[in-house]
């Protein structure tokens, strides 16, 4: 038998009845309500092109008839029953309830026994449960009070943590005591209001049953207070409303409510002549069209009802059915659509016949088979998805950490994405915008680099603003990761450097003038990764604000000369702030630098020792070298073998002595150096005691100069011998903090820069100024600030050279790309052609790349020579070079005979 079809052995037409009763039990699996019969009416696809007067085809419109049977007989008894007492005429799955209503039984209780046997059939009615104590309990009661004391035994999880919660509270101390008393009772008397979506879940719905859905109405306890339990009609439609909502909620199919699908029957009321009171208040909730009851509903009698005169197709169920659908999904107005709901569908009973046997379900040519319930709303499907969802997702979140851990990532992992960064050893190498912090933890450092991403979102935006000016990118290359205090402060001083160019460019007025945006580039804590960073750099693409260049580096070290090879054979010019190893410029044609180089250094540390004999401040003509043993430290070893041959020159008498570097490795087997072996850095800082000549200190100010200064006071303090450090001694002078160590020890070193006056004092360049206004813990005596060393004065050189060069190119660009390769060529054009004037005056001297002719390093760039002591503020011997406004007498006497060679 088809679906719709009747037998033809089957003049009664019982298989019609039955057939009929079982359809509109059956869900569709779309939509809800009576399923489309093969003859139900459907819109045509070119409806729209339709005449006017065609009727509209409301087909998703969801319904089920009320049904009046009469001449019911037995059938209602052999529909309720569930095949252990006789054959199965309607599908087994079919919730049912044929209650044995009384006469005068009240709607409450055939609602009581409804839900009783529907309880069987895995349904469940917690709001019904709730509304029906709520109601016997507050029998002979109106308080607010009662009502809110039968709320919280009837909240039974949440009550008990109420009555407990004071357990033990006294031993917690008094505002801890008084929470833990207070509020566990404050936030359930909130979930038992109603008011609080998520907390209070079925007091909600029971709030908005009780007020009619108003919002402005009381809580639960107060409406509950007003409700009379005597009012048998107000109650009756309370828990028919809970009933029926508890029915809605297991039906609802959605992805918050998979397991809704699973239901694929609706529940079957069989209800005698005596419930005629509840199908009164079923019809009524038909007037709302908002609303689908997921429940059939068969109200029945013994009596006939069919006129002797009736057409036979009348009286046909399924026809009845067809046609009851036809009129639903024509109706065109809701009067008429409400009308269809509220009017019940009436239909006779065929005679019970009497071998039942042969209309047994089990039998397909009766009825045909139920549709299954789809297999992802099972338990075990919904429980193997939420696994499979979790296996996923911690999965997942392993994935992110992990490469959270190896490639120092932030945000959500994605198979596409590069973080431009990755972990090597303990430190997380590579590029990242100024908001990612390579080393967490420090609040200079979260400053600095806070304003350089607030300079790079500034410029993005003066970018789309004036979309005709250049807008390019400049790499920040340097150690920004060290377990060294002073190495992260002197990246940190370099950053500020970067901070102050950069916004000063920003704010930069014209057509040629450059929009800068800064990518951070991490090498490692001694320049270990800096060929990987520049060979990642190669890849590196932005068409909207290209790199154009890479400024800072730091540590003349072997790592260093291989990252300079790489950015070199990319095509990327740079301009190192501090380096100033002799070799570095003949590595590459793409390297600058605005720091001297070591020759000029040495040459000045000899003129000065001279200059001390001549004083008789110097007894002997000998001096002694101190370096570090580190053959990959291009800087220590350049910086000793050029003071050696200065020295020479000068007919001093010269040894050189070694130590090893803290970290280091002590000299081995292989080891092919003559020089006398001092041991630690204090150890060599001990034996420099009693010499009476100059000793020259050629290695890293920190940690190996603080230990050094450290030995020498604790071997001689009262009568040290006179010291001279090369300018990485900088780094050891600027922190005050491990400079007070040794109070007793003074010494002479060489700088780069000349230390700018006291915050609140004119200063010899603009940059300090900007620099102490823009980040104001640079005042700080002593403090984090430590711009004595010019780190942070000689990254802002760096980033002029190259926003000058950038700046030049567009006032002459006239179409030309600005690029790397342009930016680089323009970098030769930094030099002056006479001494009439400087191509920029830097923050430590002037800046001109050559003197007639370009070259890779300054011209005459100034180097100064100053004495510390303890904490007091470093006293400026002199300089040879040209500094911003410094007066003539600051300059040493010899300062004209510098050879050409060291200019």
């Amino acid at each position: 038998m088809s679906h719709g079809a009747v037998r033809l052995d089957d003049p009664a037409r019982v298989g019609n009845f039955i057939h009929t009763i079982d359809r509109l039990c059956r869900r569709p699996a779309r939509g809800e309500g009576v399923q489309d019969s093969p003859h139900a009416a459907r819109q045509p696809l070119l409806a729209r092109w339709r005449d006017a007067s065609d009727a509209r085809q409301h087909t998703g419109r969801g319904g089920i008839p009320l049904v009046q049977l009469s001449e019911a007989g037995d059938w209602p008894a052999i529909l309720a029953q569930d095949g252990k007492a006789g054959p199965r005429v309607i599908s087994p799955g079919i919730p049912r309830a044929n209650p044995d209503i009384q006469p005068g039984e009240n709607v409450p209780k055939i609602l009581a026994r409804i839900v009783t046997a529907l309880r069987s059939n895995r349904l469940r009615f917690p709001r019904y449960r709730l509304a029906a104590e709520i109601v016997e309990r507050l029998a002979g009661s109106q308080s607010e009070e009662q009502a809110r004391q039968v709320l919280r035994e009837l909240d039974r999880n949440w009550g008990w943590g109420v009555d407990t919660a004071g357990v033990g509270a006294e031993h917690l101390p008094f505002p801890f005591n008084l929470l833990v008393r207070l509020l566990p009772g404050f936030v359930h008397d909130l979930r038992l209001s109603g008011r609080v979506p998520g907390l209070s879940v079925r007091f909600r719905w029971l709030r908005r049953a009780l007020s009619g859905d108003d919002r402005k109405a009381p809580g639960v306890a107060a409406l509950l207070a007003a409700l009379d339990p005597a009012d048998e009609d107000r109650v009756s439609r309370l828990l028919l409303a809970a009933f029926m909502e508890d029915l809605a909620a297991q039906y609802r199919r959605s992805l918050r409510h998979v397991r809704g699908a699973a239901h694929v029957f609706y529940p079957l009321l069989l209800l005698n002549e005596h419930g005629g009171g509840l199908v009164e208040l079923i019809e009524e909730r038909r007037a709302d069209l908002g609303r689908f009851d997921p429940v059939v509903v068969v109200s029945y009698s013994s009596d006939a009802a069919r006129p002797e005169d009736a057409d036979p197709q009348d009286d046909d169920p399924l026809w009845q059915i067809i046609r009851w659908r036809r009129e639903l999904v024509t109706a065109d107005s809701a009067t008429a659509w409400r009308q269809v709901l509220e009017t019940p569908l009436t239909m006779s009973a065929p005679p019970v016949p009497a071998d039942l046997a042969k209309y047994d379900v089990a039998d397909v040519a009766s009825i045909p088979p139920a549709r299954g319930a789809p297999w992802w709303s099972s338990w075990t499907a919904i429980a193997l998805f939420w696994m499979a969802l979790a296996g996923a997702a911690g999965a997942y979140a392993g994935q992110t950490a992990a490469w959270h851990r190896s490639a120092c990532a932030t945000g959500l992992w994605t198979p596409w994405t590069e973080s431009g960064r990755q972990l090597a050893g303990t430190e997380c190498v590579g590029v990242a915008e100024p908001d990612y912090l390579f080393t967490p933890g420090n609040a200079e450092m979260e400053q600095v680099q806070a304003q350089l991403q607030l300079e790079n979102e500034r410029a993005a935006q003066l970018h789309e603003d004036h979309g005709e000016r250049p807008y390019v990118t400049i790499v920040y290359l340097a150690a920004l990761t060290s377990t060294d205090r002073d190495t992260l402060a002197a990246a940190r001083e370099g950053l500020a450097g970067v901070a102050i160019s950069q916004k000063g460019q920003n704010d930069a007025q014209g057509a040629s003038q450059p929009f800068i945006r800064i990518l951070l580039a991490n090498a490692g804590g001694r320049m270990q990764h800096g060929s990987r960073i520049a060979r990642l750099l190669q890849r590196y693409r932005d068409d909207e604000a290209p790199i154009v260049g890479v400024v800072g580096l730091d540590q003349s070290r072997q790592e260093t000369v291989a990252a300079i090879h790489e950015l070199g054979a990319a095509g990327l010019p740079m301009v190192a702030a501090t380096l100033s190893a002799d070799r570095l410029v003949g590595e590459s044609p793409f390297y600058f630098q605005v720091a001297p180089q070591n020759s000029r250094q040495a040459w000045m540390a000899a003129a000065f020792a001279d200059s001390l004999v001549r004083q008789g401040d110097l007894k002997r003509r000998t001096a002694r070298v101190y370096y570090s043993h580190d053959e990959t430290d291009y800087y220590v070893s350049n910086l000793k073998n050029r003071v050696v041959a200065r020295l020479e020159e000068r007919r001093f008498d010269v040894e050189a002595h070694r130590f090893t570097p803290i970290g280091g490795a002590k000299p081995g087997a292989v080891d092919r150096s003559d020089d006398p072996y001092a041991g630690e850095p204090r150890d060599a800082g001990v034996s420099a005691c009693g010499f009476d000549g100059l000793v020259y200190f050629a290695g890293r100010g920190i940690p190996d100069f603080a230990e050094f200064v450290k030995g020498v006071a604790d071997k001689c303090a009262s009568s040290p011998p006179i010291i001279l450090g090369g300018d990485d001694v900088t780094r050891y002078v600027a922190d005050v903090s491990i400079r007070s160590a040794v109070s007793s020890v003074g010494y002479y070193y060489e700088s780069f820069a000349a230390a700018p006056s006291k915050c609140g004092e004119p200063q010899r360049h603009d940059f300090y100024r900007k620099l102490f206004a823009t980040f104001p813990f640079e005042c700080k005596e002593p403090g984090p600030g430590r711009t004595l060393d010019g780190h942070a004065a000689l990254a802002y050189d760096a980033t002029e050279t190259m926003i000058t060069a950038i700046r030049r190119l567009g006032s002459v660009r006239h179409g030309v790309e600005v690029n790397s390769y342009t930016v680089w060529r323009q970098l030769y054009t930094l030099y002056t052609p006479d001494q009439s004037g400087h191509v920029i005056e830097g923050a430590t001297g002037a800046l001109d790349f050559g003197l007639g002719s370009a070259r890779q390093y300054p011209f005459d760039k100034a180097v100064l020579i100053l004495y510390a002591k303890g904490v007091e503020r470093p006293r400026q011997v002199g300089k040879c070079g040209n500094v911003s406004q410094a007066r003539p007498a600051e300059s040493f006497s010899w300062c004209a005979s510098i050879p050409q060679i060291y200019r």
